[in-house]
């Protein structure tokens, strides 16, 4: 493989992995997640979420939003230690509302 070969695959490697270690931006202090608002890279931040169990979180709200941040420990991978570790960063919201249906004519 050619060195411009081996330099290009090396740069697209890298934009790949961008948004992943973006979504790594550490919480501020305060700074809270809405489990029934965030997409998969707000999720991500949270400490000990990767981009499989931010989806699991996204899938398991989508079926039954969550009414109190106890509701995510249905989702695979997340226990009470967890929970207890990120509850100051969290909340949970009121579900956002569906898009309204058009009306037929």
């Amino acid at each position: 493989m050619s060195a411009l070969a081996r330099s290009l695959v090396a740069a697209a490697l890298l934009v790949a992995a961008v948004p992943a270690l973006a979504a790594k931006k550490p919480l501020g202090a305060g700074e809270r997640i809405d489990l029934n608002r965030a997409g998969v890279t707000e999720l991500m931040r949270l400490p000990g979420v990767g981009e499989k169990r931010a989806q699991a979180i996204v899938a398991a709200r989508g079926k039954q939003p969550f009414r109190k941040p106890e509701d995510v420990l249905v989702v695979k991978g997340i226990g009470p230690a967890w929970l207890a570790k990120v509850r100051a960063n969290v909340a949970v919201g009121a579900a956002p509302a569906a898009a309204p249906v058009p009306a037929r004519r």
